[in-house]
């Protein structure tokens, strides 16, 4: 499918979504609207030693990647353990 009949088809579901639901997918599609850029948002009050933890995992990760699973292992290995449990 190209881009175009796919928004043509996602502006359709848009137009059947009763209006007491426009308010709950607003956020998503803002969200998916966005540069990728201007996604990451994060507001939090953290302290200085819980921003020590994160930078030094970022740290650990960047110089050893060997030891940390990707997403997509991750979401792989769930899907073939959903297909072995069926």
């Amino acid at each position: 499918m190209d881009a175009i009949t796919i928004r043509r088809e996602l502006k359709q579901y848009i137009d059947k979504i009763p209006e007491s639901n426009l308010e709950i997918v607003r956020p998503m599609l803002s969200f998916l609207a966005m540069k990728q850029d201007d996604r990451l948002v994060i507001e939090t009050n953290l302290t200085a030693s819980e921003k020590a933890v994160i930078k030094a995992g970022r740290k650990e990760r960047k110089e050893h990647p060997e030891n940390f699973t990707s997403w997509a292992a991750i979401k792989a290995e769930s899907i073939n353990q959903k297909k072995t449990k069926k």
